[in-house]
């Protein structure tokens, strides 16, 4: 559970909220009207394509375009009879060059249904 201090100094207690209704309050979209990949985006999506071919492939920078971390969610074929930690690392095989350069990726993988 998440706990956020209370900005009402007349409250001294920690308050909480139902992780579930804020990950609904914020959806893993994108901001803005400009739906095209940026270069670099485009480079980590072509590698990941290429190596996997994904039914479903996302890439965003989400560092607010210095490239610096992503967040990149992939269902793949290829990731049948693998447990979480063998596609990530698959993953992490294939852009093994571009994370060296990030400060951090959120990942997620899945086989498909």
């Amino acid at each position: 559970m998440f706990r956020f201090r209370s900005i009402n100094s007349s409250f001294q207690g920690l308050r909480s909220i139902n992780p579930t209704l804020k990950q609904n309050l914020l959806p893993n979209k994108r901001f803005y009207s400009d739906v095209r990949l940026s270069d670099y985006e485009q480079l980590i999506y072509n590698k990941l394509q290429k190596e996997l071919s994904p039914q479903q492939l996302e890439v965003m920078d989400i560092s607010g375009g210095c490239g610096s971390m992503f967040a990149i969610s992939v269902v793949s074929e290829n990731f049948k009879g693998l447990t979480m930690i063998k596609q990530h690392k698959l993953v992490n095989s294939i852009l093994a060059d571009e994370i060296a350069k990030w400060h951090g990726l959120q990942l997620k993988t899945k086989a498909p249904q």
